[in-house]
Order: structure tokens, then sequence, then C-alpha cells
């Protein structure tokens, strides 16, 4: 089994890739985080479509020896860094980006049994959401007045509360995109019941189908913000990201 078979884009990622597609202009020009890069498809797209410095982070060293090839094969001359560690700890805490993507793990349970993917693929934990909590904690901070970030959810783990974090913390959301995804015996099987909410799993003549949603939130300067506290805040355009 190959590291591009073990970290093959998903359904869920190819929603994100979509929307980049549809708005170039996210991504051109800009610095850019991709949170649990997997196979890099996310960030590579971003590069593909002139992004100019890209952070991408994974807590499997497989995972980014992967990413790094996807990378030097889209755009070779490129600025990007990639780390090692779990959603923002390796990132440097004064970090901070025009666009913020991710396709966290978030299926509510505690372990699914499938060959062919690493033991963590797709776990979120009993309610889904121990990637998707710490991720959503460190957002508003590492997004600069204007960045974007897009991520996908299972409805099911909690649609509600997330959009209700990142509104509590100053963020513009909204859900641009759902679709059903079908899910296999192996992952029905290992399904929690902890899951927020039901309504988020689709039954059909015995199959079962998880809504998955794609989020975007944005980070808008209130109004009598001027300009020179939306840049004291951006930080530096250049260095390393230490």
């Amino acid at each position: 089994m190959t590291a591009a078979n073990l970290f093959w884009p998903s359904d869920y990622s190819g929603m994100i890739v979509n929307h980049l597609r549809s708005n170039p202009s996210l991504a051109q020009g800009r610095r850019v985080c991709d949170i649990g890069t997997g196979s890099g498809i996310l960030a590579a797209t971003a590069l593909h479509l002139g992004a100019v410095d890209v952070v991408a982070t994974d807590l499997d060293v497989d995972a980014l020896t992967l990413a790094r090839q996807s990378f030097a094969r889209v755009a070779p001359d490129a600025r990007f860094d990639l780390r090692q560690g779990s959603v923002w700890e390796p990132v440097a805490p004064a970090a901070c980006f025009d666009l913020v993507l991710a396709n966290l793990p978030n299926f509510p349970a505690e372990v699914i049994a499938t060959d062919g993917r690493r033991a963590t693929w797709s776990v979120g934990g009993a309610d889904g959401r121990q990637a998707i909590d710490p991720f959503l904690a460190g957002l508003p901070q590492r997004l600069h007045f204007g960045g974007t970030a897009i991520f996908t959810q299972n409805r099911c783990v909690g649609l509600g509360l997330t959009l209700d974090k990142l509104r509590q913390d100053g963020l513009v959301a909204e859900v641009l995109d759902s679709t059903l995804v079908p899910i296999g015996p192996e992952k029905i099987g290992a399904l929690s019941s902890a899951r927020t909410e039901p309504s988020g799993i689709v039954e059909v003549a015995g199959f079962v189908f998880l809504c998955v949603d794609l989020i975007v939130a944005e980070r808008i300067a209130h109004p009598g913000q001027d300009a020179d506290i939306a840049m004291s805040d951006s930080g530096p355009q250049t260095g390393a990201y230490v």
C-alpha cells in the first residue's frame, strides 16, 4: 500500500477543491495554512491557484512527505513549510494567514477498522469533535482581517454548535454547500450514539449517507476599526513561520 493510497483525497476534500477552483482569488497571492493536510491536495490547489506561502501540518510524517512531493510538483518555486503535530500545535503562535483550509477527522467514532487507511482515518472521537473543537478555538487569532477559513464537517456532529462558536469569536460564517456521502458497513458499525445531530444521517433503502457541509468563515473588521489596526494585527508579510 503506497502513501498516496493511504491518504487518497476524499469527497470532503473535493468540496473544498471545487470551491477554491471556483473562487481562485481566495488563494491568489495569499498566505495559506492547511491544517491536517493529508495528501496535501488542499494546499496544492491553493499553490496551483497562486498562493505565495503555504504552511501545512499533519500528525503523520508519511502524509507530510507525500504533501511535499505534491507541492513540489505543482509549484516548485513556491514557499512552503511542512510541520508535524496536532491541529495548531506546530504553527507559531504569532503566525497569521489570509486563508486557512481544513478537512479534519470528524466522524463520530472511537475507532474504525478498515483496510487501506490509517487507524486514525476519519476518527473524531465519540462526539466527532476532538479535532474540530481545537481547530475552531485557535482559528480567530490565525486569520488576518479579511481572511477566510474553509473547512468541511459532518452535520451529525453539530453544525449549529460550530456556527455558534465561530460567531461568538467574531467570525462571519455560513454553509456554502452540502452533499450526501455514502458510508460503508465498517463506518456504520463504528458510528457512535453520542452524535449531536441525528438529522445529519440519512438512510435510504438500507443505505446510509452522511450530510457533509462546506463551511466558510471570514474575519471581518468591526465598524470603526481603521486600516492601521488591521495592518498591525496582520503582522509581517515575510519571514519564517517560527
